[in-house]
């Protein structure tokens, strides 16, 4: 089978890298090659027919950021995409600036790792994710601040900027603002915060239900977006 489009995976041979391989090879669209040394992916990319670059790593640090700088000044404009266990904020504020270069800190869903190489590739924008996601299962209760409705949902993952969920009664709608009362389980405690919907989606990954992005925002951004929807 000839396969249209190349990753290239610099990585160890971990099992991190065979899942990574095994998720983007999932679909038998694409093709993910080995490669152990960064040394050996130069000669690699020379030969040319990259499409996509991968890097596993344990950490990623700003010192590891002249090599990805290096490719870009090259002239080479495929996908970048790095997987670590630690991500270095500053190495994710520079990854940011760059055009199609994403990180994705472990631990990582499988799913994920299909969705993002798919858009990269197809030559969508991905939004790098500066603050680490935490993947959980919670309930919660969303009160719309303009109407008072109650919405119900769960929560699948969460990190300090904000939360993916999925609705279980009623709706929410992109814009809405809305409190947010997080149940956590294991500790038998609630915690409230205000947000706003910045993404919908008519089905979800996890319980096919309706799902949304909410971002988390202070009691002034509250203020100030009702205030401009008057």
């Amino acid at each position: 089978m000839n396969y249209p489009v190349r990753f290239l995976l610099v990585s160890r041979k971990t099992d991190d890298a065979f899942r990574i391989k095994t998720e983007v090879e999932r679909n038998k669209l694409y093709k993910v090659e080995l490669e152990e040394s960064a040394s050996g992916a130069i000669e690699k990319i020379k030969e040319g027919d990259v499409h996509c670059l991968v890097f596993n790593f344990e950490s990623f640090k700003t010192t590891k950021m002249p090599l990805v700088k290096s490719l870009r000044e090259a002239g080479y404009t495929f996908p970048i995409i790095v997987f670590a266990e630690y991500v270095q904020k500053e190495s994710l504020l520079e990854m940011a600036k760059l055009t199609k270069a994403v990180v994705i800190e472990r631990p990582f869903e499988p799913k994920d790792v299909w969705g993002i190489c798919e858009k990269l590739v197809q030559g969508y924008d991905v939004p790098q994710r500066v603050h680490r996601r935490f993947y959980t299962n919670q309930t919660a209760v969303f009160e719309k601040v303009v109407s008072g409705e109650l919405v119900q949902g769960r929560i699948y993952n969460l990190s300090k900027g904000g939360a993916y969920i999925e609705v279980t009664e009623g709706k929410v709608g992109l814009g809405d603002l809305v409190k947010v009362e997080i149940h956590l389980d294991k500790v038998s405690r609630s915690y409230n915060v205000d947000a706003q919907v910045v993404w919908t989606s008519q089905k979800g990954g996890w319980l096919g239900k309706p799902a949304a992005g909410v971002r988390f925002i202070t009691a002034g951004d509250v203020y100030r977006n009702l205030l401009e929807k008057l």
